[in-house]
């Protein structure tokens, strides 16, 4: 995991311009995804990167986002969640069935 200085909509635009572009909040069942009006199965999901957001000022303000490819069609985009108390269970709960990539501690936004 990432510690990053940067905003969460900063390493957003970051991740955008290297190719993240789809919106993996979009949940439809808890094993897979709706992009574009398809289903996308988490097991053809694989976390590349992730960045923990921790403001100084507001404890409730905490994210984590996750930048992740598919698989099958080599399609990107990231997943934003609360982080500890601000955290979607539900959320957690399908992030934890996706596999991280074995490299995440490389940043990209620097």
């Amino acid at each position: 995991m990432i510690h990053t200085e940067k905003t969460l909509s900063e390493v957003l635009n970051i991740l955008r311009e290297r190719g993240y572009t789809m919106d993996y909040n979009l949940l439809e069942v808890q094993d897979s995804y709706i992009t574009g009006g398809e289903k996308v199965s988490l097991k053809n999901l694989v976390i590349d990167r992730t960045y923990r957001f921790a403001p100084m000022n507001n404890v409730e303000d905490e994210a984590i986002l996750y930048a992740m490819h598919n698989k099958n069609d080599g399609s990107k985009g990231v997943f934003v969640n609360g982080y500890g108390i601000s955290a979607d269970s539900e959320a957690s709960e399908i992030i934890r069935q996706i596999s991280d990539s074995a490299d995440t501690d490389d940043d990209w936004t620097i």
